[in-house]
């Protein structure tokens, strides 16, 4: 499980939605509510790691999510941009949907070649 490289990818964007907890934006509970959600997500998916195809379908669905959360937080810093700074952590969602899709790409990989197996078993039996 630790190996695979899409578990390293999607525990490091846990770790970044985890760290947004801790910014300015804990402040407003519609944020908070939506990055446990996607923690939850994020830590579903590492440990579903024997459902491939569960794990693609919860990735988009995480992506999406942290998709709207960056667009509100974006919206929400324009509105009151007099009033707060900048924080790093206001990017830390699209960076975490660039590891997702990093994970995304390598779940499928997997897939695909877990497919290529079982035809190559299937084709062996039938000799």
């Amino acid at each position: 499980m630790i190996q695979r490289i899409q578990t390293l990818y999607l525990a490091i964007a846990l770790g970044l939605m985890i760290s947004i907890l801790f910014g300015i934006y804990a402040d407003f509970m519609p944020f908070v509510v939506l990055t446990c959600a996607s923690c939850l997500l994020l830590l579903v998916i590492i440990f579903l790691f024997r459902y491939r195809k569960m794990q693609i379908r919860l990735c988009i669905y995480t992506s999406l999510i942290l998709l709207g959360q960056q667009v509100w937080m974006g919206v929400v810093y324009v509105k009151n941009m007099s009033e707060i700074s900048f924080p790093v952590t206001t990017v830390f969602p699209l960076i975490s949907i660039i590891l997702v899709l990093l994970a995304l790409r390598a779940i499928g990989i997997d897939e695909a070649l877990v497919q290529s197996y079982k035809r190559l078993r299937s084709k062996k039996e039938k000799k």
